[in-house]
């Protein structure tokens, strides 16, 4: 289906644009309004190339160093204005560990029903490094107010021109199913590092819920640790094997899948109360 097919497309999308770890919660009150919380960290490494060849492109001559600065406030407020009226951006901090830099934000919205967010959250930092920027297919929240209180998620379901045809793919011929140990190897060293959550908490106790993946009042939509993929030979021939499933099948194929926890309802619902 369309829907699995995005989140794949996605995962590529991170790949070719980096090394990220990216980490998106949105907390929700009984009264439709919250915040979002984002994590953003690419790696030290991948930056200083970036530099290496911004002071190339300036020129030998020019002394002063040319330097990526991921924490721009303001960057981040025009960012808020672009994830639904009423969405305001609160505070922020510059994250640094041994290996990555980043960011920290936090946004306040007075009604989710106007929140808009994509699977490609965090993207400023992708195009600040040069990476391509993909479609932003926007998550829609449908919230009633009561008590208990109704959210419905729905999730996207096309992210570009060729997932949105009703022709679905071919399924993969045994022969493109496979890779070598070799090619196993290089796609590890993409994946090293690479991680991505986007959550949704409730702010009270839930009654009623079909989500897959639920830990207390978190409901996980999407989470990607790819490192643990390891050299799996086999599960990375199983995950190559996705395009052209339905959803059924894909569920059988994810799961226990290691490193990936995917919401695989188009709606999710969650009935909450305090």
């Amino acid at each position: 289906m369309k829907y699995v097919r995005f989140c794949f497309i996605g995962v590529a999308l991170f790949l070719l644009a980096g090394c990220f770890q990216v980490e998106t919660v949105v907390r929700v009150n009984p009264d439709g309004s919250g915040t979002v919380e984002e994590r953003m960290l690419f790696s030290k490494k991948i930056l200083a190339q970036f530099e290496a060849m911004m002071q190339g492109f300036a020129g030998e001559g020019n002394a002063k160093p040319q330097t990526m600065e991921l924490f721009d406030p303001n960057k981040l407020k025009a960012q808020a204005e672009s994830m639904g009226e009423g969405v305001i951006y609160i505070s922020g901090e510059k994250l640094v560990t041994d290996k990555y830099s980043g960011y920290k934000a936090t946004y306040a919205f007075t009604d989710i029903n106007k929140l808009r967010l994509s699977r490609q959250n965090g993207g400023s930092a992708g195009e600040a490094a040069g990476g391509a920027k993909p479609p932003a297919v926007p998550i829609l929240f449908n919230f009633t107010k009561g008590s208990p209180a109704t959210l419905t998620i729905e999730m996207p379901k096309e992210a570009t021109a060729a997932t949105a045809t009703d022709t679905p793919a071919a399924a993969p011929s045994a022969d493109t199913a496979k890779m070598s140990e070799e090619e196993a190897k290089k796609l590890t060293e993409l994946f090293h590092g690479l991680k991505f959550l986007l959550a949704i908490e409730v702010n009270g106790n839930i009654i009623e819920t079909n989500a897959g993946h639920r830990d207390g009042n978190r409901l996980t939509l999407a989470d990607f640790d790819l490192e643990k993929f390891g050299n799996a030979l086999p599960q990375l021939e199983k995950l190559s094997g996705l395009n052209g499933r339905s959803m059924e099948e894909a569920k059988v194929l994810l799961k226990d899948f290691p490193g990936i926890k995917m919401e695989m309802n188009e709606k999710l619902k969650v009935v909450f109360g305090k």
